[in-house]
């Protein structure tokens, strides 16, 4: 029985990983890992049936340590998945003051690549809806990229009728940490200049019309849009860096690679939880 367990495992990882092969190629991010999950599977079966086999070869501790090991860890990206997955809302929250898109890879041809094109036409359909949201596109560049993602963001989303005014553009980030980060200080620092303008507008004579600020609702509230495999990790490092109220919205994400994008992102949450980011 734990030896059909592991063996099933080991076959459905490698099947899996041959389907990322065929779909989209090696250049998809950690692909490998599966061969990694197929091999720890495929090495814990073996040892288990050798050890039935022949018992006096081998000492017991190495097949009940392999045993413990792929256990714990398949318990672990389990338990990581339905975090991932039962965060994800159901409805987006509407009237939001801002919105913060987080960037994701742009291809070599400048555009957006399928997950950020799916970011992206989120926030087009959100921008619509809610007319007074103002989005931090949010998105550096990296050696690859021959522009900054919020810049290709931002062209992306003029095509699909979003007005310029409409987005301000964060381009230092690298990383989901920093993404945040810097989108925070740029509300911090937009507030500033708005709270100034009130001050200004307040010493206005009487009789002159005042448009500033005219039919804006000054929530504050923020929400943050990602995709839903990546929703939590954003979302918690967010509330780490003290946004306690912080909104979530949700993309969708390609659906032949969302399971390897939710075992992705759950090796990502375990990396930002060793380095005290969540």
């Amino acid at each position: 029985m734990l030896i059909g367990v592991f063996a099933a495992g080991a076959a459905l990882c490698l099947a899996y990983f041959i389907v990322i092969l065929i779909y989209s190629g090696m250049e998809t991010v950690s692909a490998v890992m599966w061969l990694f999950f197929a091999g720890g599977f495929g090495v814990t079966a073996f040892s288990v049936w050798y050890y039935q086999k022949f018992p006096e070869r081998m000492p017991l501790r190495l097949p009940v340590s392999l045993v413990t090991l792929c256990g714990a860890g398949a318990a672990v990206m389990l338990l990581l998945q339905i975090l991932i997955i039962s965060r994800v809302p159901q409805v987006a929250d509407s009237g939001l003051e801002y919105l913060i898109v987080l960037g994701a890879h742009v291809g070599e041809n400048g555009r957006p690549g399928r997950t950020l094109q799916l970011r992206l036409d989120k926030a087009a359909e959100y921008a619509m809806q809610n007319p007074e949201t103002l989005l931090i596109l949010s998105g550096g560049k990296t050696r690859e990229e021959t522009k900054p993602e919020a810049q290709v963001m931002m062209d992306y989303l003029m095509e699909r009728g979003v007005p310029r005014e409409r987005m301000a553009l964060e381009c230092q980030s690298t990383s989901t940490t920093e993404n945040i980060a810097y989108s925070r200080l740029m509300i911090e620092e937009i507030k500033e200049r708005k709270q100034e303008e009130i001050k200004d507008e307040r010493v206005l004579p009487a009789y002159l019309p005042s448009t500033m600020n005219h039919g804006f609702s000054h929530t504050n509230q923020v929400g943050i849009l990602t995709s839903n495999f990546h929703l939590y990790r954003a979302t918690q490092i967010a509330k780490k860096q003290g946004m306690k109220e912080i909104s979530g919205i949700a993309s969708p994400s390609d659906r032949i690679l969302f399971v390897h994008l939710c075992f992705r992102d759950g090796l990502a949450i375990l990396k930002e939880r060793l380095a005290g980011n969540l």
